[in-house]
């Protein structure tokens, strides 16, 4: 490896970057402990304050008073950015607020979803989506247009082991947050930069006694880069109303409203020549995302929650050589209840139920044409248990969904023309189970070891076809059987640093993978891509360092994930080279005086991949790049504070593809302003990275 790195340039530059930061984080820990006087910790006062903000740190919530906190022996696994974050990074949408998360991956192409976010290569299906705890069944094509600006924090559980806000948590979750207000603030934002790109966005909200609204809007637009056919146009709307009637109940109502136009990138080589020829778009594209929270807390030993939702989605997709307009219109709604109970000091029992009605009456995407419509209905059980130091927890959430009529692929083998498949109606598919079990031991105030392993089944993506190795496709491939395990150790220091080791594995039987091969039906002219079942393992090592803030100026962080993929072939298992072995990721968040620089860099190793490209060229090589982004700005004493800056993506315009065919579009450099009025004037400040 070592050989690799000296012919390199390029890895050899994030070699070192790596190796400087987490030296670097190390030195910080040394600073910050020589920062306080010895006989400091020996004050009665201050020990007992250090030892509940550890004890926050490490038992975040009470799951009775928040009953959809995941398991504490979960914690190790859970990245939290906050909107202090985002604003640091400089993201723009949702995607790129979690680019630099352990082992966050996103791969970028120009097809109907534009952006595919995974952890720990877990794929097919790829996490799950949920806002403000609302699980979303059909999201893959919004998180690009999701405004960072609305987002108060993103929660994204890296395990396969969530259990109480989605339904696919074998694959990881991401739990989006909108903004909350504590006091009266304005917020304007204003940038410009590469490929005419335009960012624009208000935001307000307040409180008052206990009554408190955000509101946002926004608007989004790009030309792309010249002749690639990439202009994107996006306006989202955002409110959020918080009323706790009284001391026992609440009421909280979220609406999301995004509306605009996106053309599909043209592929470039080695992509298959249909791909570069291929113009495609969204004209117009919209969105609503609802939901209704409600909250009863009559003890401290009892508490409810019901959420109620509504989604819509209505893309227009067009196609200007088959010169074919179709309508993907679906919409979904339901609820959401769970109900925790002390049963004991020391034991918390959850349970709950969820009920999601989807309906896509043209259906969506690969079988388009054919109608869905589908009511899954889940019940979860979680307990926990605290034995002095040890925590135990353990949970089951069975899942089934009725068919009312479906027909995106031939579920009964009568053939592959998919215009003559007969609907399947009123039918239960097999039941999915899913099951966890984790141990937490704490061992002192700052440190901590945890163990969590899972076990359950995973139904193919709706509309995938198993590949029958060039005899027509007839069946969907199996369900998945997936078992995984998480240990990890936590150890927090300073007033908000921490420090996290986690060995993971994820094993998969009968694996949903891409094949790499695609069916084109003669009769509707549409071309889907065809899966496999195939037995593969991912095993890994996920270290994560996050400094306190020193000497009031900087902060810095540092991750890495290592990660060994294996897949079956021949009936062996051998080295899947479509994951790339190793993700780091590193930055410095910094403020002085009025000035404040943010420096980030994320290194992804080698991997390859046949997708979009022929088979007689066969897998090409991806990844292998190292970038860097900067937001520096500086901020006015003025009455009312205004924030000058310049940000850059990819800053050194590195050449490099995470998807064959759609390269990165280089360095982009945008400049901006942020006015802030609220009724204190705010003090630049680190923002509390967890």
């Amino acid at each position: 490896m070592a050989r690799i790195y000296i012919k390199q340039p390029g890895r050899i530059c994030s070699v070192l970057f790596f190796a400087v930061m987490f030296i670097y984080s190390h030195v910080c820990i040394d600073k910050l402990s020589a920062q306080v006087p010895d006989n400091a910790v020996l004050l009665p006062g201050t020990y007992e304050i250090d030892t509940i903000t550890i004890r926050a740190r490490i038992r975040l919530v009470d799951p009775v008073a928040r009953p959809y906190t995941e398991p504490v022996s979960l914690f190790p696994t859970i990245s939290r950015l906050s909107h202090t974050d985002i604003r640091k990074q400089g993201a723009v949408t949702l995607i790129d607020a979690m680019n630099f998360i352990p082992g966050g991956f996103t791969e970028t192409r120009g097809r109907q979803v534009k952006q595919f976010f995974s952890v720990r290569g877990q794929k097919y299906p790829y996490p799950d989506y949920a806002v403000n705890g609302v699980w979303q069944k059909e999201f893959e094509e919004l998180p690009y247009f999701f405004s960072a600006s609305d987002i108060e924090e993103i929660e994204v559980i890296r395990s396969s082991a969530a259990l109480l806000t989605g339904l696919s948590g074998l694959a990881g979750l991401i739990n989006i947050k909108t903004r909350e207000y504590t006091d009266f603030e304005t917020r304007v934002d204003l940038e410009y930069g590469s490929l005419n790109s335009l960012h624009s966005h208000i935001s307000t909200g307040n409180r008052i006694g206990n009554f408190s609204y955000a509101a946002g809007l926004g608007h989004d637009r790009s030309d792309g880069p010249e002749g690639r056919h990439a202009k994107e146009a996006m306006t989202n709307l955002y409110t959020r109303m918080n009323w706790q009637i009284s001391d026992k109940l609440g009421v909280n109502t979220s609406l999301f409203y995004l509306n605009g136009e996106r053309e599909l990138a043209l592929a470039l080589p080695p992509a298959e020549k249909r791909y570069q020829d291929m113009i495609q778009g969204f004209d117009p594209y919209n969105a609503l995302l609802t939901n209704m929270k409600m909250t009863y807390r009559p003890s401290p030993k009892l508490s409810s929650e019901l959420q109620v939702f509504y989604s819509q989605r209505n893309p227009t997709f067009y196609d200007e050589v088959a010169e074919t307009t179709s309508n993907e219109k679906d919409y979904e709604y339901g609820f959401n209840f769970i109900q925790s109970v002390r049963v004991m000091p020391s034991n918390v029992l959850r349970f709950g139920g969820l009920y999601n009605h989807w309906v896509a009456p043209n259906g969506k995407r690969f079988y388009i044409g054919k109608k869905c419509d589908t009511e899954t209905i889940s019940g979860v059980i979680t307990d926990e248990q605290r034995l002095g130091p040890v925590t135990l927890d353990a949970g089951l959430r069975i899942t089934g969904t009725y068919l009312n009529e479906y027909a995106a692929f031939n579920i009964e083998g009568e053939g592959g023309k998919f215009r003559t498949v007969t609907p399947v109606t009123d039918e239960w598919e097999p039941a999915l189970i899913q099951g966890s079990v984790g141990i937490t031991y704490t061992v002192t105030e700052r440190f901590s070891a945890f163990v969590n392993s899972a076990a359950g089944n995973i139904k193919p993506r709706v509309g995938t076809l198993l590949d029958n190795k060039g005899t027509e496709p007839v069946h969907e491939p199996l369900n998945e059987i997936r078992y995984k395990i998480d240990i990890g150790l936590l150890h927090n220091f300073g007033n908000a640093g921490k420090m996290t080791l986690t060995a993971f594995g994820v094993f998969q039987k009968n694996a949903i993978a891409l094949s790499g091969t695609t069916y084109l039906d003669p009769e509707s002219n549409i071309r889907r891509e065809l899966y496999l079942n195939r037995n593969q393992n991912q095993k890994g090592i996920e270290f994560e360092i996050i400094s306190p803030t020193l000497m009031d100026i900087i902060r810095p962080f540092f991750n890495i994930t290592f990660m060994q993929s294996k897949m079956e072939e021949d009936g062996a298992l051998v080295v899947n080279k479509e994951n790339p072995v190793w993700i780091a990721n590193a930055g410095i968040y910094s403020v002085w005086k009025s000035f404040d620089i943010n420096l980030m860099g994320k290194y992804v190793s080698p991997f390859e991949n046949d997708r979009f490209v022929s088979v007689a060229d066969g897998p090409q090589p991806l990844g292998d790049f190292f970038v860097t982004d900067l937001n520096a700005g500086y901020t006015t004493n003025w009455k009312t504070p205004v924030r000058f800056y310049l940000r850059s993506k990819n800053l050194t315009d590195k050449i490099y593809s995470t998807v064959n065919g759609y390269p990165d579009y280089g360095r982009m450099v945008y400049a901006g302003i942020n006015v802030i009025i609220n009724r204190l004037r705010p003090q630049p400040s680190v923002p509390l990275c967890r």
